[in-house]
């Protein structure tokens, strides 16, 4: 070596700023001559140099810092990108620069630059923190999760560390894991909305809902532009009952944003809770795109806003898209595997958040008990938060498993689903609250089944059949429904024959009731009621001496909305008299009193139609286009009530007013009713049970012959032909009104 040359080498890269290199060069002479004192004095003046330069000046990183803060992340990058390379072993620019990229979604040009910044400090948790989001961002969350676990060794309190870990674990499903983290988060920065807001979300998803409601209260306090912590919060005041804070909030989301349909569909919603129907006319205005050309919106509000199931399909379809994203394919048996036997068990997974006491089960608990367990294994999977109740319990006695499957991430319930090796999965919720119908997106069974929960499409391919009859499902309706429609020979409505009415005679003053005259009742929720059935039940009213319209309690707004309704059609608002809410076999027995019970049109009764059936009081309905229009039309049938099925709203008028005038008729009528309630298959539990089981080995029968799903038509040869209501046309009965056809 000419240690002379090499000297010089070193000076000339010393001028160009090429420090690292020359510093390089003077290691070397120092490790052949290690007592060279001219080399040991260069390299000591270069390293003082090489430590200044490292970095820029405070003061152009903390404008770096601000500027990164307020969003410049183009302009940070490229002063970043000038400055590197006078302080190319910087790892704050090397840092800084990844993070613009990772905020630009240039993510290789993120992963290249945190990787040189980790090189050169492998003791900055925030460099780990951002690596693990460009990993979540390429889609590989284990490396992400493993990078914030990195993070969060080097500091346990790194904030973007313990909020992105969270985030990134709630996307896996695994809520558990990911609470105490955002729980972390807040408790060091309380005054943080994204991480209140973030909190919040998985509390939603676990139920706690007080706690999750406090803590949107505080996000938008802090962030009144959080538009997703706005509708959030509106979403929950909606289910507490707070709907006039409810709706103040949507529209002033609206004001903001007026072509969120979402929140649009969400707030006329409200109203009509309310029966505050100024509704109709802001949803004629807006029905053509709503949900189509936006945002989706909620499709259990889309088939409260009119009978329309082609529109409703097409709404549900956009929303099904979205939810539902990624819809793996329905498995064909190869050839080999066609024309197998029937297994001896068929093994049938129902799914839903309702195996407690609620409407769902009330219905569904005598059908648990009456499969035929020597050829169905019957399996709830169950992802409520509700506590242990006589129903629960009921439901566990009569099922050959019961598996809660809350605490599940959804891939870990696909994968138990799976180890099950179910025949036949059945979503028993559909697009109601506290649903997991994502999970049919995965392929649970060989076949997937929409029944009861919802009285509609679910507008995926996810679904193979849905569960309908004859009435909700006539002949020509098929268009409406994406999947294919397997139809029961009666009503598809199961009915447990085992309910109890309670032991207590209910007199008319017990229920506020007139001891004298005609008493109407519908006990519907108030956001079914329209002006249309409201005007023919005023009108009722006006013709039937002394009698009364006896309704389900419901809000202050909405019964003073509905008194102000009944006054502007020159009735005495105190013919309206609210039940109040008692238990159900209280419920069911109180029904008694009452004389004839009135439907409502764009949804009618579903499981308030059965309580009146079983507890003895005709039910009058007028069916629709849609199938929740035609639930109460289905029921009566399957009762041998076809009398009681009106063929136009004209028609609903006159019949009502026919058996209020007519004492003789209506007596009749009841005892008609009273003999059919235990001799018809309306509420033949065993009967309905067979039928469904013969449904379900009719649809496993074609696939076991490698054949795709199609409409399917269980029949009995001893089934009484049954009387099928055609479709009233909207315009001549029940249309909306001011709706535009």
């Amino acid at each position: 070596m000419n240690i002379a040359a090499s000297m010089n080498k070193a000076n000339r890269l010393e001028r160009k700023d090429k420090h690292e290199d020359a510093a390089s060069i003077y290691r070397d002479i120092l490790a052949k001559f290690p007592r060279n004192t001219r080399a040991q004095a260069a390299l000591n003046a270069l390293q003082t140099d090489i430590q200044r330069d490292l970095n820029p000046t405070l003061e152009q990183q903390k404008t770096l810092a601000d500027s990164f803060s307020a969003g410049n992340y183009a302009q940070v990058a490229t002063t970043c990108a000038a400055l590197l390379n006078h302080h190319r072993r910087s790892h704050f620019l090397w840092n800084t620069l990844g993070k613009c990229h990772l905020k630009s979604n240039n993510l290789d040009e993120a992963a290249t630059c945190l990787n040189k910044a980790c090189e050169l400090n492998p003791k900055d948790p925030s460099t780990f923190a951002a690596m693990g989001e460009v990993h979540h961002a390429q889609g590989r969350p284990d490396n992400a999760l493993a990078l914030y676990n990195k993070a969060l060794s080097l500091d346990a309190d790194n904030l973007n560390a313990l909020s992105n870990k969270a985030n990134t674990l709630v996307g896996l499903g695994r809520l558990s894991a990911a609470e105490p983290l955002l729980k972390r988060a807040v408790e060091l920065e309380p005054e943080n909305p994204v991480f209140l807001f973030n909190y919040s979300n998985i509390l939603l998803k676990t139920g706690q809902m007080v706690q999750a409601k406090a803590l949107l209260e505080r996000a938008t306090v802090l962030a009144p532009d959080l538009a997703s912590a706005q509708y959030n919060l509106a979403q929950l005041q909606s289910l507490d009952g707070e709907k006039e804070a409810a709706i103040l909030r949507f529209e002033a989301m609206l004001e903001e944003t007026p072509g969120d349909d979402r929140t649009r569909a969400d707030k006329l919603h409200a109203q009509a809770h309310l029966n505050d129907w100024n509704w109709l006319d802001e949803y004629q205005q807006a029905r053509r795109q709503l949900g189509l050309t936006g945002k989706p919106c909620s499709p259990f509000a889309s088939l409260t806003f009119e009978d329309n199931p082609d529109l409703l399909r097409l709404r549900i379809q956009a929303y099904a898209n979205a939810a539902l994203p990624k819809v793996e394919p329905a498995r064909a048996l190869s050839g080999e595997q066609q024309g197998a036997d029937r297994p001896e068990r068929l093994r049938i997974g129902y799914f839903s958040s309702d195996f407690h006491d609620h409407a769902t089960m009330r219905l569904m608990a005598g059908l648990f008990e009456a499969h035929d367990q020597s050829r169905f294994d019957i399996i709830a999977y169950s992802y409520d938060k509700a506590p242990e109740d006589a129903m629960r319990a009921r439901v566990r006695q009569a099922v050959t498993s019961f598996k809660d499957i809350s605490q599940l991430s959804d891939a870990e319930a696909t994968a138990l689903a799976k180890q099950d090796s179910l025949d036949i999965a059945v979503d028993l919720k559909g697009f109601t609250g506290e649903n997991r119908t994502p999970l049919f997106a995965n392929r649970l069974a060989s076949l997937h089944m929409s029944y009861l929960g919802f009285p509609a499409t679910l507008g995926s391919t996810a679904i193979d059949y849905l569960i309908g009859d004859h009435v909700t499902c006539p002949s020509g309706s098929e268009r409406y429904f994406e999947e294919h429609l397997l139809r029961l020979p009666h009503s598809y409505q199961v009915n447990d024959d085992k309910r109890a009415l309670s032991g207590r005679q209910y007199t008319r003053k017990d229920c506020g009731l007139p001891d004298n005259g005609f008493v109407f009742c519908c006990f519907n929720s108030s956001y079914k009621i329209t002006p249309v059935e409201f005007d023919i039940w005023m009108r009722l009213l006006d013709q039937v001496e002394d009698s009364v319209l006896w309704l389900l309690d419901c809000s202050e707004t909405s019964k003073a909305n509905l008194r102000k309704e009944a006054a502007k059609r020159g009735q005495n608002p105190d013919r309206l008299i609210f039940a109040p809410r008692v238990a159900q076999e209280d419920h069911l027995a109180r029904h008694q009193v009452a004389d004839l019970f009135l439907d409502t049109f764009v949804v009618n009764a579903h499981t308030t139609a059965s309580d009146a059936l079983w507890a003895g009081v005709p039910v009058l309905t007028l069916p629709g286009r849609q199938f929740a229009s035609r639930v109460g039309a289905s029921l009566v049938s399957a009762m041998g009530l076809p009398e009681l099925i009106a063929k136009s709203a004209a028609n609903y008028e006159a019949r009502a007013l026919e058996l209020a005038s007519d004492p003789d008729a209506l007596a009749s009528l009841r005892g008609k009713l009273q003999r059919n309630r235990t001799s018809t298959p309306l509420f033949d539990t065993k009967g309905f049970t067979r039928s469904l089981e013969q449904g379900f080995d009719m649809a496993y029968a074609r696939y076991l012959q490698g054949l795709p799903p199609a409409h399917l038509e269980v029949s009995e040869s001893t089934s009484a032909d049954l009387y099928i209501p055609h479709a009233v046309p909207p315009v001549a009965s029940h249309a909306q009104p001011h709706l535009a056809p």
